[in-house]
């Protein structure tokens, strides 16, 4: 197959994804119903909003907001839908509380956004999807909501932990609905708003450090980002005798001041409690089993904290032999640029073992920030974002003529759906082209190096890549097409091996041995002892 077939047929689908994505904002943030004249009569067979209308002794209220806000028929639509949907009981406490005597004496910006709050617009989330901690689909608000599994079964799930989930699982013909017992209250500070009068320290070592700024921002150039604090309360601070900035520097044995220097102490005590990415409770979770741990790396240059899964509970640096670790208290605080954990402990920093990384080249947050579906789960339709060559800082580029570098998220029935967050680059660099980007900071040691990539079954081996790390060359040039004759899949092909004498990021390069295009997913660095 030609590179050029294949470059118009991405191009035609770049078209159709861009009109999609315009007219699933206007859906949303039309002002009245750009679908009022389409009526539903099966009655048997109902989507959501309709389906709401004929229950109206428990949605009536709700239903009155759709159509106030001009969503009605847009939650009808032939989408997949979440929708969690608070009874006319909540909905009259909620109105009470606001002194009003009906929805439509609601502020149209607000209750537009009450209803975009509480509308996953991609997903049909059942009990069985539900995850311990955030959603990984936004809400059509682009905010996070987070669910909280307490004691009690089915009886106990609770979102944005205020609201619990009354019933689970009603079904429309194109969305879920769960009923809630309280109507949910829209994220609207971020990190630093919600920061209480119990974190007073946190806030004082944010605005003295620097990171008050970057933690109180939602986007930066134009590009949204996202962050995860792990907070440390007041108490917990006195407990070790810590009361001020200064206390704290005394007790790190720092003598410099200047605590918006990135080498001092303070400053990377406190960078060491922020991650440059959202990580809810289950994303801490995910990919380790018991006994078993990850690290990743904070914004305090070189450094990373480990998580660890110890008899079942979760720990952040786990000492295996004081068998002691950080344990978190309140998790998955949602804020509109992050989320904040609490953590019952210092969290000084130190230096983990070395540990499997599998590093995803699409992991960040400026790549992130330009493309609207990222990393998004369950998706019916593939989404590319074609990326020009000076539009990111994370990448550096060579390439020849007609060269392509793209964001592709694969949708659910894709092949590369199953690469890791269901992502890869599309790269067509040209022979001789290469991409360069930094790794996250990996432990010193030695590693054997893979490429998980997609195979496309072919009977001639293409797509040849070297791999170049801190300027050498690492094993043999890989294929990411021929591996196998007869199926295409996501496979894993080993490089080499690496050793790193140091603990740092490291600088890798991708250099394409022919024009054949690639989809390159991760790389996997494995300790060899």
């Amino acid at each position: 197959m030609k590179v050029s077939v294949i470059k118009k047929k991405k191009d035609n689908m770049k078209r159709v994804v861009i009109l999609l994505a315009a007219a699933f904002t206007l859906m949303w943030g039309a002002c009245s119903d750009p679908y009022a004249d389409q009526v539903f009569k099966d009655t048997d067979k109902m989507p959501a909003a309709s389906f709401m209308e004929a229950n109206e002794d428990v949605y009536s209220l709700w239903v009155d907001l759709l159509k106030y806000t001009g969503l009605f028929n847009t939650v009808n639509l032939n989408m997949d839908y979440t929708c969690f949907v608070p009874d006319n009981e909540a909905m009259h406490k909620y109105l009470q509380a606001k002194g009003k005597s009906s929805v439509r004496e609601l502020d149209m910006e607000e209750a537009s956004n009450l209803v975009r709050y509480h509308t996953i617009a991609s997903k049909q989330y059942t009990t069985s999807d539900f995850p311990d901690g955030m959603f990984p689909d936004s809400t059509a608000s682009g905010d996070y909501l987070s669910l909280e599994m307490r004691e009690g079964g089915f009886q106990a799930f609770y979102i944005n932990d205020e609201a619990r989930i009354k019933e689970l699982n009603i079904t429309a013909t194109n969305a879920v609905i769960h009923l809630l017992e309280s109507v949910l209250t829209p994220v609207t500070g971020t990190i630093v708003d919600n920061l209480d009068e119990n974190y007073t320290l946190m806030l004082d070592l944010l605005n003295k450090t620097g990171y008050e700024k970057l933690l109180s921002s939602i986007y930066m150039n134009g590009v949204k980002y996202r962050y995860t604090l792990f907070a440390v309360p007041d108490d917990v601070f006195a407990e070790a005798g810590i009361n001020s900035v200064a206390s704290l520097a005394v007790y790190l044995g720092e003598t410099n001041n200047d605590y918006t220097d990135p080498a001092n102490k303070v400053n990377r005590y406190v960078g060491y409690h922020i991650a440059n990415s959202a990580y809810s409770f289950s994303d801490m979770n995910s990919d380790i089993d018991n006994n078993t741990s990850k690290n990743v790396s904070m914004m305090a240059s070189n450094t990373l904290i480990s998580m660890r899964l110890v008899n079942e509970m979760f720990f952040l640096n786990y000492n295996e032999e004081t068998k002691k670790g950080i344990s978190i208290t309140r998790k998955n605080l949602n804020c509109k640029n992050g989320v904040i954990h609490v953590v019952d402990g210092m969290m000084e920093i130190t230096e983990p073992k070395a540990t499997k990384v599998t590093w995803d080249l699409t992991d960040y947050p400026e790549l992130a920030g330009v493309c609207e579906k990222y990393q998004l789960e369950n998706q019916s339709k593939t989404y590319t974002r074609s990326l020009a060559y000076d539009i990111l800082n994370c990448y550096k580029l060579s390439g020849g003529y007609g060269s392509d570098y793209t964001y592709h998220l694969a949708n659910k029935n894709e092949v590369m759906y199953k690469a890791s967050n269901h992502d890869c680059m599309f790269l067509n660099l040209g022979k001789y082209g290469w991409i360069q980007m930094e790794s996250p900071m990996i432990i010193a040691g030695k590693y054997k190096m893979s490429l998980v990539h997609y195979n496309q079954a072919l009977k001639t081996k293409e797509g040849r890549w070297s791999v170049i790390v801190d300027g050498e060359y690492v094993g043999v040039q890989v294929t990411t097409w021929g591996n196998s004759t007869s199926k295409s899949e996501m496979i894993t092909t080993t490089i080499g091996e690496v050793e790193f004498t140091e603990s740092i990021p490291h600088t890798v390069r991708f250099m394409a041995g022919d024009d054949y295009y690639s989809y390159l997913d991760c790389l996997i660095f494995e300790p060899i002892n």
